[in-house]
Protein backbone atom coordinates (compact mmCIF):
# COMPACT_ATOMS: atom_id res chain seq x y z
CA UNK A 1 0.00 0.00 0.00
CA UNK A 2 1.16 3.79 -0.49
CA UNK A 3 0.64 6.42 1.90
CA UNK A 4 1.44 10.51 1.06
CA UNK A 5 2.52 12.59 3.90
CA UNK A 6 2.28 16.12 3.15
CA UNK A 7 4.26 18.68 5.70
CA UNK A 8 3.79 22.19 5.66
CA UNK A 9 6.12 23.99 8.24
CA UNK A 10 4.82 27.48 8.62
CA UNK A 11 3.12 28.53 12.01
CA UNK A 12 2.03 31.50 13.23
CA UNK A 13 3.37 31.82 16.64
CA UNK A 14 5.33 28.09 18.28
CA UNK A 15 4.19 27.52 21.13
CA UNK A 16 6.16 26.90 24.46
CA UNK A 17 6.44 23.26 24.30
CA UNK A 18 6.95 22.69 20.90
CA UNK A 19 10.20 21.11 18.98
CA UNK A 20 8.59 19.99 16.10
CA UNK A 21 9.42 20.86 12.58
CA UNK A 22 7.79 24.52 12.26
CA UNK A 23 8.25 27.74 11.95
CA UNK A 24 6.67 31.14 13.11
CA UNK A 25 6.36 33.23 10.55
CA UNK A 26 3.34 35.64 8.72
CA UNK A 27 1.24 34.31 6.37
CA UNK A 28 2.37 37.15 3.99
CA UNK A 29 6.01 35.91 4.11
CA UNK A 30 5.12 32.14 2.47
CA UNK A 31 6.40 31.94 -0.79
CA UNK A 32 2.94 31.91 -2.91
CA UNK A 33 5.10 28.68 -5.11
CA UNK A 34 5.09 26.75 -1.81
CA UNK A 35 2.05 24.40 -3.34
CA UNK A 36 3.71 23.75 -6.36
CA UNK A 37 7.40 23.03 -5.13
CA UNK A 38 5.53 20.33 -2.93
CA UNK A 39 4.23 19.09 -6.15
CA UNK A 40 7.28 19.44 -7.92
CA UNK A 41 8.95 17.54 -5.17
CA UNK A 42 6.92 14.68 -5.67
CA UNK A 43 7.72 14.42 -9.47
CA UNK A 44 10.93 14.47 -8.61
CA UNK A 45 10.77 11.06 -6.08
CA UNK A 46 7.99 9.89 -8.90
CA UNK A 47 10.68 8.24 -11.25
CA UNK A 48 11.92 6.12 -8.61
CA UNK A 49 8.44 4.81 -7.65
CA UNK A 50 5.66 2.41 -8.84
CA UNK A 51 2.00 4.07 -9.86
CA UNK A 52 0.99 6.15 -6.91
CA UNK A 53 -2.42 5.48 -5.67
CA UNK A 54 -2.45 6.48 -1.84
CA UNK A 55 -5.05 4.97 0.57
CA UNK A 56 -4.01 7.55 2.77
CA UNK A 57 -3.30 11.12 2.43
CA UNK A 58 -2.08 13.33 5.46
CA UNK A 59 -1.51 16.97 5.47
CA UNK A 60 -0.13 17.96 8.63
CA UNK A 61 2.38 21.11 9.82
CA UNK A 62 3.15 23.25 11.49
CA UNK A 63 -0.10 24.83 10.30
CA UNK A 64 -1.80 23.31 6.80
CA UNK A 65 -3.74 26.44 6.82
CA UNK A 66 -1.01 28.87 6.88
CA UNK A 67 -1.44 28.14 2.93
CA UNK A 68 -4.71 29.65 2.87
CA UNK A 69 -7.94 28.55 1.35
CA UNK A 70 -6.77 29.25 -2.34
CA UNK A 71 -2.72 27.83 -1.38
CA UNK A 72 -4.77 24.36 -0.47
CA UNK A 73 -7.01 23.65 -2.59
CA UNK A 74 -4.22 24.59 -5.45
CA UNK A 75 -1.93 22.07 -4.01
CA UNK A 76 -4.28 18.93 -3.23
CA UNK A 77 -5.30 19.62 -7.02
CA UNK A 78 -1.96 19.74 -8.54
CA UNK A 79 -1.11 16.81 -7.01
CA UNK A 80 -3.91 14.81 -8.68
CA UNK A 81 -2.60 16.43 -12.24
CA UNK A 82 0.96 14.86 -11.65
CA UNK A 83 -0.55 11.14 -10.67
CA UNK A 84 -1.40 11.23 -7.08
CA UNK A 85 -5.10 9.61 -7.60
CA UNK A 86 -6.67 8.48 -4.82
CA UNK A 87 -7.75 4.67 -3.92
CA UNK A 88 -11.75 4.39 -3.31
CA UNK A 89 -12.63 5.09 0.03
CA UNK A 90 -9.04 7.18 0.99
CA UNK A 91 -8.69 8.40 4.02
CA UNK A 92 -7.56 11.95 3.78
CA UNK A 93 -6.78 14.45 6.38
CA UNK A 94 -5.75 18.09 6.92
CA UNK A 95 -4.56 18.99 10.52
CA UNK A 96 -6.24 22.07 12.02
CA UNK A 97 -5.47 24.81 14.07
CA UNK A 98 -9.27 26.18 15.79
CA UNK A 99 -7.84 29.55 15.77
CA UNK A 100 -10.96 32.12 13.56
CA UNK A 101 -7.72 33.37 11.44
CA UNK A 102 -7.16 29.68 10.03
CA UNK A 103 -10.38 27.79 10.12
CA UNK A 104 -12.99 28.65 8.45
CA UNK A 105 -16.49 27.17 6.86
CA UNK A 106 -15.18 28.19 3.31
CA UNK A 107 -11.78 26.50 4.20
CA UNK A 108 -13.60 23.78 5.15
CA UNK A 109 -16.14 23.40 2.00
CA UNK A 110 -13.55 23.53 -0.94
CA UNK A 111 -11.22 21.04 1.08
CA UNK A 112 -14.37 18.74 1.32
CA UNK A 113 -14.96 19.24 -2.58
CA UNK A 114 -11.39 17.86 -3.22
CA UNK A 115 -11.94 14.65 -1.27
CA UNK A 116 -10.52 15.82 2.58
CA UNK A 117 -12.35 13.71 4.40
CA UNK A 118 -10.97 13.72 8.20
CA UNK A 119 -10.53 16.91 10.12
CA UNK A 120 -7.47 16.68 13.14
CA UNK A 121 -8.18 19.45 15.43
CA UNK A 122 -5.46 20.98 17.58
CA UNK A 123 -7.33 21.78 20.65
CA UNK A 124 -4.61 20.79 23.22
CA UNK A 125 -6.61 22.08 26.42
CA UNK A 126 -10.12 23.45 26.83
CA UNK A 127 -9.45 25.56 29.71
CA UNK A 128 -8.33 29.11 28.39
CA UNK A 129 -5.87 30.23 31.34
CA UNK A 130 -3.87 27.00 30.13
CA UNK A 131 -4.41 27.77 26.44
CA UNK A 132 -2.68 30.93 27.32
CA UNK A 133 0.05 30.17 29.29
CA UNK A 134 1.58 27.81 26.87
CA UNK A 135 0.84 30.55 23.86
CA UNK A 136 -1.86 29.00 22.13
CA UNK A 137 -3.85 31.74 20.26
CA UNK A 138 -7.09 29.97 20.29
CA UNK A 139 -9.46 29.97 23.34
CA UNK A 140 -11.72 26.91 24.57
CA UNK A 141 -14.65 28.31 23.14
CA UNK A 142 -13.21 28.50 19.54
CA UNK A 143 -12.08 25.03 19.82
CA UNK A 144 -15.17 24.06 20.23
CA UNK A 145 -16.77 26.45 17.91
CA UNK A 146 -14.63 25.06 15.37
CA UNK A 147 -15.39 20.94 15.91
CA UNK A 148 -19.01 21.91 15.49
CA UNK A 149 -17.96 23.57 12.17
CA UNK A 150 -16.07 20.20 11.05
CA UNK A 151 -19.02 18.31 12.03
CA UNK A 152 -21.52 20.34 10.45
CA UNK A 153 -19.70 20.24 6.71
CA UNK A 154 -20.25 17.05 6.76
CA UNK A 155 -16.78 15.68 7.60
CA UNK A 156 -16.44 11.96 7.96
CA UNK A 157 -14.66 11.47 10.84
CA UNK A 158 -13.37 14.52 13.42
CA UNK A 159 -10.53 14.08 15.82
CA UNK A 160 -8.80 16.43 18.73
CA UNK A 161 -5.88 16.66 20.04
CA UNK A 162 -5.24 16.89 24.04
CA UNK A 163 -1.90 17.54 26.26
CA UNK A 164 -1.67 16.25 30.19
CA UNK A 165 0.17 18.33 31.97
CA UNK A 166 0.41 21.25 30.64
CA UNK A 167 1.55 24.09 32.91
CA UNK A 168 -1.05 25.41 35.06
CA UNK A 169 -3.39 22.40 34.68
CA UNK A 170 -4.29 20.44 37.45
CA UNK A 171 -6.14 17.66 38.02
CA UNK A 172 -9.88 19.22 38.36
CA UNK A 173 -9.05 21.40 35.10
CA UNK A 174 -7.64 18.07 33.05
CA UNK A 175 -11.42 16.64 34.44
CA UNK A 176 -13.44 18.97 32.95
CA UNK A 177 -11.14 19.43 29.63
CA UNK A 178 -11.65 15.59 29.44
CA UNK A 179 -15.76 16.20 29.85
CA UNK A 180 -15.94 18.80 27.56
CA UNK A 181 -13.67 16.81 24.76
CA UNK A 182 -16.00 13.84 25.24
CA UNK A 183 -18.87 16.28 24.76
CA UNK A 184 -18.31 17.43 21.84
CA UNK A 185 -19.25 14.45 20.00
CA UNK A 186 -16.00 13.62 17.78
CA UNK A 187 -14.52 10.19 16.73
CA UNK A 188 -11.01 10.55 17.59
CA UNK A 189 -8.97 11.90 20.41
CA UNK A 190 -5.27 11.81 20.97
CA UNK A 191 -4.34 12.41 24.55
CA UNK A 192 -0.22 12.93 24.72
CA UNK A 193 1.80 13.28 27.85
CA UNK A 194 3.52 16.37 27.92
CA UNK A 195 7.42 15.96 27.20
CA UNK A 196 9.89 18.90 27.59
CA UNK A 197 11.79 18.95 24.58
CA UNK A 198 15.46 20.62 24.24
CA UNK A 199 15.39 24.46 23.05
CA UNK A 200 12.08 24.94 23.48
CA UNK A 201 10.33 27.98 26.12
CA UNK A 202 9.14 25.53 28.48
CA UNK A 203 12.66 23.98 28.57
CA UNK A 204 14.41 27.42 29.63
CA UNK A 205 11.27 28.07 31.70
CA UNK A 206 11.93 24.12 33.75
CA UNK A 207 15.78 25.30 34.02
CA UNK A 208 14.78 28.11 35.50
CA UNK A 209 12.65 26.64 38.14
CA UNK A 210 9.97 29.39 36.97
CA UNK A 211 7.28 26.54 35.75
CA UNK A 212 6.82 23.31 37.90
CA UNK A 213 5.13 20.15 36.35
CA UNK A 214 3.33 17.31 37.34
CA UNK A 215 5.81 14.58 38.79
CA UNK A 216 5.56 11.17 37.24
CA UNK A 217 2.76 10.18 39.56
CA UNK A 218 0.80 12.63 38.64
CA UNK A 219 1.01 12.04 35.02
CA UNK A 220 0.04 8.67 35.33
CA UNK A 221 -2.75 9.77 37.22
CA UNK A 222 -3.75 12.20 34.79
CA UNK A 223 -3.34 9.38 31.61
CA UNK A 224 -5.56 7.26 33.61
CA UNK A 225 -8.24 9.52 34.46
CA UNK A 226 -8.23 10.18 30.44
CA UNK A 227 -8.32 6.51 29.80
CA UNK A 228 -11.11 5.71 32.23
CA UNK A 229 -13.51 8.88 30.70
CA UNK A 230 -12.75 7.92 27.47
CA UNK A 231 -13.81 4.07 28.21
CA UNK A 232 -16.82 5.11 29.57
CA UNK A 233 -17.75 7.08 26.74
CA UNK A 234 -16.94 4.07 24.13
CA UNK A 235 -13.77 5.20 22.86
CA UNK A 236 -11.14 2.75 23.01
CA UNK A 237 -7.28 2.98 23.08
CA UNK A 238 -5.92 1.93 19.94
CA UNK A 239 -2.44 3.14 20.25
CA UNK A 240 -0.22 4.14 23.53
CA UNK A 241 -1.96 8.16 22.72
CA UNK A 242 -4.91 7.13 20.47
CA UNK A 243 -8.54 6.95 21.55
CA UNK A 244 -11.49 6.17 18.79
CA UNK A 245 -14.90 5.15 18.28
CA UNK A 246 -14.94 1.86 16.59
CA UNK A 247 -14.08 2.19 12.82
CA UNK A 248 -12.74 5.69 13.09
CA UNK A 249 -9.12 4.76 14.47
CA UNK A 250 -6.88 6.92 11.63
CA UNK A 251 -5.89 4.81 9.33
CA UNK A 252 -2.83 6.93 8.32
CA UNK A 253 -1.07 6.57 11.47
CA UNK A 254 -1.86 2.80 11.65
CA UNK A 255 -0.13 2.23 8.31
CA UNK A 256 3.15 3.68 10.05
CA UNK A 257 3.02 1.70 12.80
CA UNK A 258 2.19 -1.42 11.20
CA UNK A 259 5.39 -0.73 8.88
CA UNK A 260 3.66 0.20 5.80
CA UNK A 261 5.57 2.17 3.14
CA UNK A 262 4.81 6.57 3.37
CA UNK A 263 5.99 9.34 1.13
CA UNK A 264 6.94 11.96 2.91
CA UNK A 265 6.96 15.93 0.81
CA UNK A 266 7.99 19.33 2.07
CA UNK A 267 10.69 20.37 4.35
CA UNK A 268 11.22 18.47 7.14
CA UNK A 269 8.74 15.24 5.99
CA UNK A 270 10.33 11.98 6.44
CA UNK A 271 9.52 9.07 3.95
CA UNK A 272 9.79 5.04 4.48
CA UNK A 273 9.96 3.51 1.01
CA UNK A 274 12.15 0.14 1.31
CA UNK A 275 15.26 -0.16 3.09
CA UNK A 276 15.62 3.73 2.67
CA UNK A 277 14.52 6.06 5.86
CA UNK A 278 14.70 9.75 4.61
CA UNK A 279 14.06 13.13 6.28
CA UNK A 280 13.74 15.92 4.08
CA UNK A 281 16.07 19.15 6.03
CA UNK A 282 13.63 21.34 8.12
CA UNK A 283 15.32 24.42 6.59
CA UNK A 284 12.38 25.50 3.95
CA UNK A 285 14.86 27.59 2.70
CA UNK A 286 17.29 25.05 1.84
CA UNK A 287 14.36 22.95 0.39
CA UNK A 288 12.90 25.31 -1.61
CA UNK A 289 16.12 26.12 -3.34
CA UNK A 290 16.82 22.62 -4.17
CA UNK A 291 13.46 21.66 -5.47
CA UNK A 292 13.25 25.44 -7.44
CA UNK A 293 16.64 23.83 -9.13
CA UNK A 294 14.53 20.47 -9.92
CA UNK A 295 17.03 18.70 -7.41
CA UNK A 296 16.12 16.39 -4.82
CA UNK A 297 15.75 18.45 -1.57
CA UNK A 298 18.73 18.08 1.33
CA UNK A 299 18.31 15.14 3.57
CA UNK A 300 18.97 16.19 7.49
CA UNK A 301 18.56 11.90 8.08
CA UNK A 302 19.15 9.39 5.48
CA UNK A 303 19.80 5.87 5.74
CA UNK A 304 19.24 2.62 3.97
CA UNK A 305 19.29 -0.20 6.49
CA UNK A 306 19.58 -3.68 5.75
CA UNK A 307 16.46 -6.14 5.40
CA UNK A 308 17.05 -7.85 8.88
CA UNK A 309 17.05 -4.52 10.58
CA UNK A 310 14.44 -3.11 8.68
CA UNK A 311 11.99 -5.68 9.65
CA UNK A 312 13.49 -5.47 13.31
CA UNK A 313 12.10 -1.63 13.07
CA UNK A 314 8.94 -2.36 11.73
CA UNK A 315 7.92 -4.97 14.22
CA UNK A 316 8.68 -2.92 17.42
CA UNK A 317 6.40 -0.29 16.41
CA UNK A 318 3.56 -2.61 16.55
CA UNK A 319 3.88 -3.55 20.28
CA UNK A 320 2.18 0.57 20.54
CA UNK A 321 -0.88 -0.63 19.71
CA UNK A 322 -3.85 -2.22 20.73
CA UNK A 323 -3.56 -5.29 18.34
CA UNK A 324 0.13 -6.22 19.72
CA UNK A 325 2.58 -8.19 17.76
CA UNK A 326 3.21 -11.71 16.33
CA UNK A 327 6.59 -12.89 15.53
CA UNK A 328 6.20 -15.90 13.63
CA UNK A 329 3.16 -13.70 11.64
CA UNK A 330 5.48 -11.20 11.20
CA UNK A 331 7.64 -13.58 9.47
CA UNK A 332 5.51 -14.46 7.33
CA UNK A 333 5.28 -10.43 6.21
CA UNK A 334 8.90 -10.22 6.16
CA UNK A 335 10.80 -13.39 5.59
CA UNK A 336 13.95 -11.05 6.60
CA UNK A 337 12.50 -11.22 10.50
CA UNK A 338 12.95 -15.21 10.98
CA UNK A 339 16.44 -14.49 12.34
CA UNK A 340 14.76 -12.59 15.09
CA UNK A 341 11.32 -14.25 16.06
CA UNK A 342 13.10 -17.11 18.75
CA UNK A 343 14.88 -13.56 20.37
CA UNK A 344 11.60 -11.91 20.03
CA UNK A 345 9.70 -14.66 22.06
CA UNK A 346 12.05 -15.27 24.31
CA UNK A 347 11.91 -11.22 25.09
CA UNK A 348 8.52 -11.24 25.40
CA UNK A 349 8.01 -14.05 27.10
CA UNK A 350 10.46 -12.41 29.84
CA UNK A 351 8.31 -9.13 29.32
CA UNK A 352 5.30 -11.44 30.35
CA UNK A 353 6.82 -12.76 33.64
CA UNK A 354 6.54 -8.75 35.18
CA UNK A 355 3.45 -7.94 33.67
CA UNK A 356 4.69 -5.70 30.91
CA UNK A 357 2.76 -7.61 28.00
CA UNK A 358 0.49 -10.15 27.81
CA UNK A 359 -0.21 -13.08 25.22
CA UNK A 360 -4.16 -12.26 24.40
CA UNK A 361 -3.99 -14.89 21.55
CA UNK A 362 -2.01 -17.69 20.66
CA UNK A 363 1.57 -16.19 19.57
CA UNK A 364 0.18 -12.65 19.61
CA UNK A 365 1.57 -10.33 22.69
CA UNK A 366 0.22 -6.94 23.81
CA UNK A 367 1.36 -3.72 26.55
CA UNK A 368 -0.81 -4.01 29.87
CA UNK A 369 -1.97 -1.33 31.30
CA UNK A 370 1.61 -1.44 33.14
CA UNK A 371 3.08 -1.69 30.34
CA UNK A 372 2.02 1.28 28.46
CA UNK A 373 3.40 3.32 30.63
CA UNK A 374 6.88 1.73 30.70
CA UNK A 375 6.44 1.26 26.26
CA UNK A 376 9.94 2.76 25.28
CA UNK A 377 11.50 0.22 28.00
CA UNK A 378 9.87 -2.25 26.34
CA UNK A 379 10.86 -1.49 23.02
CA UNK A 380 14.64 -1.39 23.49
CA UNK A 381 13.98 -4.74 25.25
CA UNK A 382 12.61 -6.21 21.94
CA UNK A 383 15.90 -4.40 20.15
CA UNK A 384 18.48 -5.91 22.57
Amino acid sequence: MSHLYVHTPFCLSKCAYCALRSSAIAQSAIPADFPDLIVREFTLRSASLPPFRPSTIYFGGGTPAMLGVDGLERLARALAAVGVVPVPNCEWTVEFNPSPSLFSPELLERLLAVGVNRASIGVQSLDDSVLARVGRIHNAAEAEKAVAVAKAAGFGSVGIDLIAGLPGDDDAKWRATLDRAIALGVQHISVYALTVEEGTPLAAAVAANSVRLPGDDAMLARLAAAEEALAKAGFHRYEISNYALPGHECRHNLACWRGEDYLGLGPGASSRTGLMRRTNSQDWRKWREAVLASRLPPADDEDTLTSADDAEERFVFGLRMEEGVSPAGFATRFPSAAQHVARWEKALAALAAVGIVSEISAGRWALTGRGREVADSAIERLLQ
